[in-house]
């Protein structure tokens, strides 16, 4: 089943969200500054980040004064999460088994919940097991963070105007998440939403099936860019990719094969128009990326005689 986006957000929330990421930004001076300074920002944020593993009573007895969580309580929520921000000490825990390209990220993530100041006014445990927030509400602050820590560590539109400067493709994709620091996930994430073209991100689950029909690979989630969501209903893609979709071709299908090279496909438009688009593909352990770009003018289909 196709996830639901983890970063929508209002105009004016988005506003909101951009000039509180904007501001530590220029406290941390990490605008040009390449990978994003993580540590630096961090600590322009007055925040301290540890490793779950250094968790005892006696970090938390130097550290957490104020704190009404327990230790036990602290590891249960992190067993669900990958950080935590506790508000009365800022202190951003981190849990030990995150995945190094993700960790800048959930970094910032934490961050954002303890810089914009409605929400570390109401949190004093994010995730803390033993409070409650209108389900809602959490929500809207989990997306928030999600954006926050987009915004930090692409440096805002800075990543936009060197994404401009290069070819539009999976390689550039990969070099930007090396350029900044960021996963793929989040990197190619950014680079789909700050394009101005007609492009979009299908994320595939690792994992392939395959039967007498063929192959099916589910689809983990869908990111568009605003001129693909005006010519293009994603919802076309459905849940599954198999034999005849129109994405089927991206899919890479050998266990050694990690990419596949741009190559035409055709896209049914909002107005039922046939058009070209070029596809490409990345496959990771954790997941498969498929980028699609329309390029083109719509095709024009001739009438076979008889069909007149």
């Amino acid at each position: 089943m196709t996830r639901p986006d983890d970063s929508f957000l209002t105009a004016d929330q988005l506003a909101n969200v951009q000039r509180h990421a904007d501001r530590l930004l220029r406290d941390a001076a990490a605008y040009g500054v390449f990978p994003t300074p993580i540590k630096t920002i961090m600590e322009a944020a007055k925040l301290t980040v540890v490793d779950d593993e250094v968790l005892n009573d006696g970090f938390l007895q130097r550290f957490v004064k104020s704190a009404k969580a327990s230790v036990a309580t602290i590891k249960s929520a992190l067993s669900k999460v990958l950080g935590l921000f506790e508000a009365n000490d800022r202190l951003v825990i981190i849990d030990k088994d995150t995945p190094g390209p993700r960790i800048p990220f959930v970094k910032l993530h934490e961050a954002g919940h303890g810089t914009m100041p409605h929400q570390s006014k109401v949190y004093s445990l994010i995730h803390d097991c033993e409070k409650t927030l209108d389900p809602e509400i959490t929500d809207l602050f989990e997306r928030e963070a999600n954006v926050f820590a987009s915004e930090a560590l692409f440096q805002g539109e800075l990543f936009a105007q060197h994404a401009h400067e290069l070819q539009f493709g999976i390689k550039s994709g990969i070099a930007l998440a090396k350029q900044f620091g960021g996963s793929n996930y989040a990197t190619f994430r950014r680079y789909v939403i700050s394009n101005p073209a007609a492009c979009c991100l299908v994320v595939l689950e690792p994992d392939l099936a395959f039967n007498v029909a063929g192959f099916q690979a589910a689809i983990r989630r869908i990111i568009v860019s605003k001129t693909f969501h005006r010519m293009y209903d994603a919802t076309m893609f459905g849940n599954i990719i198999s034999s005849g979709h129109p994405l089927a071709l991206l899919v890479p299908r050998g266990a050694k094969q990690r990419m596949v090279a741009p190559r035409e496909i055709v896209l049914a438009d909002r107005n039922g128009d046939v058009r070209e688009c070029i596809g490409e593909a990345f496959k990771t352990p954790h997941q498969t990326f498929l980028l699609v770009r329309d390029e083109r003018p719509k095709i024009k289909l001739v009438a076979l005689p008889g069909e007149r």
